[in-house]
């Protein structure tokens, strides 16, 4: 049975709004589950450090009895009078057993430990011999059939051949009691003393039931003396609330719930236009057939008219209505952090919505419903000019927290330093922008400059912040290690910092911190300082230069230079000036470069391959591609000499390749030559 154009329309916008609905599902589901395992990995992250701590400090313990034990003969009771404050709790027994003719003899013993002078055997021997052998603290489970319970044993060997050991009752069968200040009062955790989950070797638990294999699960080996012990953990319920996986349902049930509707919606509008075209097809024949009544005809067929376009007015309404939801919804999650597959569904999501726009416009024919290797470019960088551009760029976020800048006021900062402009002004924001956010508001932010010696310059950032902790200092750098600020409305990942200091170091610097708790923090980045382009020009090659016969003085000859270095822009814009006739224009973008390019049309193009917006590599094969600029030679000017590098963009189309400080008889040369041509 053929199905009517309407109904194949209906269908098609069931079907397509529907598959919005269950695509945006599995996106809001897979995004809730990958923040709750996120959350879950630092929970289980504080109790992993909480049993860690527990173990060492047993293990600190047991050495402590140790060394009073080889003391003992000073002090025949001290031994005896600490251990046996140890015995609480579940600890029941402590020990010390020496070697002695290839027996382990108990020399000390309290609680429910063998008794003195007697050898140990079973699974106790075994264990002792392994702690002679061990670096660190080793341990056994010892199991009384009488009572269900176990006796975990913790042994450690201190002074030669001399072992002590603690022994406790657990019961692993029975769960762990949650307190209000329990650190996994959240949380269903399982304690194994091996790498493998077996049940013979469970030591802890807070649940009785197995963990079900459709929950987020962290698990995570834990390093305690000797041995590697396994956490299982997650979560009672969901740590990130509920309501990212009540999304998830809402957008699957509002899409297939505005699925219907749309079909119904369009479904209603085709039967009433098909009763809206036999009216006036019935009308129509009626007035064809009687003359007289022609204008009565006409009455009637404009009434229709207009009643068809109030209908589609108010149905273009009801259908923007759900699909404006849709949409919304697409585009809150476009806006969220999204894994690549996750913002690819997002995007089939929006692009199967305005497609679905566009087929709504066709069905009521309206117009109102409309629909991101590291790359080093080292060269002298002018310091006063980029301090001065990252300030610029930095006062908008500091004026919403009412945070002085304050600049280089005492003239340090004059001078070039050796480095990657881009980077540099990457660590800089980065600096600055952790001084604003973590600062108090009305605080401020100062950058200023030093000289430790005549070849390095020191840049400093200081701010007014609460200062950073001694004890903390040494997780400063260390990535994604935030020292508790993720548990502030501080936005940031951890990773800003660590990179500075990557980057400082590829391009031969340094960068550090001097902090002082509740004054404030002054981070450095120390950089070699070099001579500027112009004064190495200007000391070398002044009066070496002997120019050729002159072009004649009317002829304008335009050189093209795409660099974003005001002072390389400078250096040769000095060279040019030795060849009248030659007028040279620049642009610090190689977007903009490209549009000059085909607006003057130079005799040669200077490019950098280093710029903002664009890479050099791609203005390069941009104006080999376009006609109008395909024949103008270009010539690399870059601080990258890599031989593959210059191969790779001679092979591309470039007409010669100069590094960075180049030779300015070279590049005059060049110039020279294109104006013979």
């Amino acid at each position: 049975m053929r199905r009517s154009p309407a109904g194949l329309a209906s269908l098609l916008v069931f079907v397509l709004l529907a598959s919005l609905g269950v695509a945006g599902f599995a996106v809001t589901r897979s995004t809730a589950r990958d923040q709750e395992r996120r959350l879950l990995e630092e929970r289980a992250g504080e109790v992993a450090a909480l049993l860690t701590s527990a173990t060492h400090s047993t293990a600190s313990t047991l050495g402590l009895l140790g060394e009073a034990y080889a003391a003992r003969r000073a002090a025949g009771t001290t031994f005896t009078a600490t251990a046996r404050s140890l015995l609480k709790a579940n600890v029941v027994g402590i020990g010390v057993a020496e070697v002695d003719a290839g027996h382990v003899v108990v020399r000390v013993g309290l609680g429910t430990s063998p008794v003195v002078r007697t050898s140990l055997g079973g699974e106790r021997a075994v264990l002792a011999r392994r702690a002679l052998g061990a670096p660190g603290l080793v341990s056994t489970l010892v199991k009384d059939t009488a009572s269900r319970r176990f006796t975990l044993i913790l042994a450690l060997a201190r002074q030669g051949r001399t072992v002590v050991w603690q022994e406790s009752t657990i019961d692993p069968s029975r769960p762990a009691a949650r307190t209000a200040g329990s650190p996994y009062r959240e949380l269903d955790v399982r304690l194994y003393r091996s790498p493998d989950a077996g049940r013979d070797q469970l030591l802890f638990t807070t649940t009785t039931t197995d963990l079900s294999p459709s929950r987020v699960v962290d698990r995570r080996t834990l390093a305690v003396g000797a041995e590697h012990w396994l956490m299982v953990t997650s979560a009672i319920r969901p740590l990130g609330g509920s309501s990212a996986y009540l999304v998830s349902w809402t957008i699957l049930a509002a899409g297939i719930a505005t699925a219907v509707l749309m079909a119904l919606i369009i479904e209603g509008f085709a039967r009433r236009r098909r009763y809206a075209l036999a009216l006036v097809e019935e009308r129509t024949s009626t007035l064809r057939r009687t003359v007289g009544e022609l204008e009565t005809a006409r009455a009637v067929a404009d009434a229709a008219n207009h009643s068809k376009s109030e209908f589609l007015s108010r149905m273009s309404h009801e259908l923007r209505t759900p699909l404006n939801g849709v949409l919304g919804f697409a585009q809150l999650l476009d806006l969220g952090d999204l894994t690549d597959d996750q913002r690819e569904s997002v995007g089939v999501i929006l692009k199967g919505g305005n497609h679905l726009l566009k087929l709504i416009n066709d069905v009521l024919d309206i117009s109102r419903i409309e629909t991101g290797d590291l790359a080093m470019s080292l060269e002298a960088v002018e310091l006063t000019v980029l301090l001065a551009d990252v300030l610029d760029l930095m006062r908008p976020l500091a004026a919403q927290r009412c945070i002085e800048l304050v600049g280089d006021r005492q003239g340090n900062c004059s001078g070039y330093v050796f480095a990657d402009r881009h980077r540099l002004k990457q660590i800089l924001l980065n600096l600055l922008s952790n001084g604003i956010k973590y600062n108090r508001d009305g605080g401020t932010v100062a950058v200023s400059c030093e000289r430790p010696s005549a070849t390095q310059v020191r840049i400093k950032v200081s701010d007014t912040g609460p200062g950073i902790p001694s004890e903390q200092l040494g997780l400063l750098f260390v990535p994604f290690e935030r020292l508790g600020a993720d548990r502030t409305p501080v936005e940031g990942v951890g990773v800003g910092l660590a990179l500075s200091r990557q980057l400082a170091q590829a391009m031969g610097g340094t960068i550090d911190v001097h902090t002082v708790v509740g004054q404030g923090s002054t981070f450095w980045i120390e950089l070699a300082l070099v001579e500027g382009p112009v004064e190495r020009y200007e000391r070398l090659d002044r009066g070496t230069t002997s120019p050729p016969a002159e072009p004649p003085p009317e002829v304008q000859h335009v050189v093209l230079y795409i660099e974003d270095n005001l002072a390389n822009l400078k250096l040769v814009q000095n060279l040019v000036a030795h060849r009248p006739g030659v007028k040279i224009i620049s642009a610090i973008q190689g977007r903009l470069g490209l549009d000059l390019a085909r607006e003057h049309h130079p005799i040669l193009i200077l490019l950098d391959l280093h710029l903002p917006d664009i890479g050099g590599d791609q203005v390069l094969q941009q104006l080999r591609d376009d006609p109008a600029t395909r024949s103008v030679p270009v010539v690399i000017l870059s601080a990258d000499a890599t031989p593959g590098q210059v191969q790779r963009l001679l092979s591309a189309g470039a007409s010669a390749y100069l590094t960075k400080p180049f030779d300015v008889r070279e590049l005059l040369r060049i110039i020279d030559d294109i104006l013979a041509d």
